[in-house]
């Protein structure tokens, strides 16, 4: 059990960097053939691998690496222009007034992944957002999105018996 769940965090912290690694498809494929280890635990280690891989993109953002340095540069270089530059302005000044706003939205963004989940982390330590509250926000949007995820072949098993059929 715990070997299944060390993968599952592990892929999914791989997964975070690499696109072609597909957590989802792997949750699914683990969930439906492997006795043993219940789906709501697994969608959990899920949640925590990415979270794990994704706080990298956070302190990239903070201006941790190289990269988030870069980034920080060209943003502050074209500040003025530009339609991204002025949301990301907006995004740091609504987080600077109403951190818990910025968190709200992370939050909210982690459970689809959409916009890009891996910006959202960038974007939330150029913002400046406490790294707890990334954290905690983070692991919400994502337990949900892996938790329906991981239920899924249970509830599709449930659910021709639920509308009698």
């Amino acid at each position: 059990m715990i070997g299944w769940l060390l993968a599952t965090a592990g892929t999914a912290a791989l997964g975070s960097f690499f696109p072609l690694v597909n957590i989802e498809l792997y949750l699914l494929g683990v969930v439906s053939n492997v006795d043993g280890v219940s789906w709501w635990a697994l969608g959990l280690a899920a949640a925590i691998g990415q979270v794990a891989g994704k706080t990298l993109f956070y302190f990239a953002g903070k201006g941790g690496f190289a990269l988030g340095e870069r980034m920080l540069k060209k943003l502050e270089a074209k500040r003025r222009t530009g339609r991204w530059a002025a949301w990301f302005e907006k995004f740091h000044q609504r987080t600077v007034d109403r951190p818990w706003w910025g968190l709200g939205v992370l939050c909210l963004t982690s459970i689809p992944g959409i916009p890009p989940y891996s910006l959202m982390c960038l974007l939330s330590g150029a913002a400046g957002l406490p790294l707890i509250g990334f954290l905690a926000a983070s692991l919400i949007g994502r337990a949900a999105h892996f938790l329906l995820v991981a239920g899924a072949p249970g509830l599709l098993h449930w659910l021709p018996a639920a509308l009698g059929s």
